[in-house]
């Protein structure tokens, strides 16, 4: 572990230079928030609310070291957190509605020698761990739409807002596809060997659709995916409200 972070440190200095200590930095700074919000879980402490005030610090250590431009710091910061109060609602909505919490049988072999009785919301620890897996992929959506955005006005001040609009929903559809062909990635990665576990038993479309785990990782890509479209929206927006307020 000490070689690989040593490794990670290097590589990042020879790539980035001095920078490359910020984004490093960044990342140990985020490593040890996931740390404090597991133990504090661990804890019993809620996790619904010690998982968004951990949230909030999450998305300072992506936005604020790597984005000098202080306008994209602060729509990105902005519109990430909007999307993530949003994303809270939905993942109570979909997690509770849908049932896609707890451990399916396909998870026996790995937790019989434990006890489930553990005095912990198995729901609301999935209500977090959807927030969390969504977070990095909509926090890099908003850097990447707003930097654009302000770049643009920044080359044409006059440009008006409905063709501010326009590119900035071209601009987004551009970064639409990569985001979303990460997650999909992501997903069928972390889920392939599920795949072949269904596969080679010949379980039955029905069965699979109603498995716990197919189901739980299904809503949590179908909510990073959605938290994507809404920050891409909330970003266009607000810097179009941004302009309008400073030229008043």
């Amino acid at each position: 572990m000490i070689y690989l972070t040593g490794l990670l440190l290097l590589l990042l200095w020879l790539v980035c230079g001095r920078h490359g200590w910020v984004i490093f930095g960044s990342l140990a700074g985020s490593f040890i928030t996931l740390m404090l919000l597991v133990m504090l879980i661990a804890d019993e402490f809620n996790p619904v609310v010690v998982g968004v005030i951990l949230a909030v610090v999450l998305v300072y250590w992506a936005i604020y070291p790597n984005t000098p431009n202080p306008q994209v710091r602060r729509t990105a910061l902005v519109c990430t957190l909007m999307t993530l109060l949003l994303l809270l609602a939905l993942a109570v909505v979909f997690i509770y509605g849908t049932f896609s919490y707890g451990f399916a049988s396909e998870d026996t072999e790995e937790i019989e020698q434990f006890v489930t009785s553990i005095g912990i919301s198995f729901p609301q620890i999935q209500v977090i761990v959807v927030l969390l897996s969504s977070l990095g992929a909509v926090a890099e959506a908003s850097i990447a739409i707003s930097a654009g955005m302000w770049e643009l006005v920044a080359y044409q001040p006059q440009i008006s807002a409905q063709r501010l609009w326009a590119a900035g929903l071209a601009l987004s559809r551009k970064n639409l596809i990569t985001a979303f062909n990460t997650l999909l990635f992501g997903f069928f990665g972390s889920y392939l060997t599920l795949g072949l576990w269904f596969l080679q038993l010949h379980y039955a479309p029905v069965k699979i659709i109603n498995n716990v785990i197919v189901s739980t990782a299904v809503v949590e890509l179908v909510l990073a995916f959605g938290g994507i479209l809404l920050v891409m929206l909330l970003v266009n927006g607000y810097i179009i409200w941004q302009r309008r307020h400073q030229t008043r």
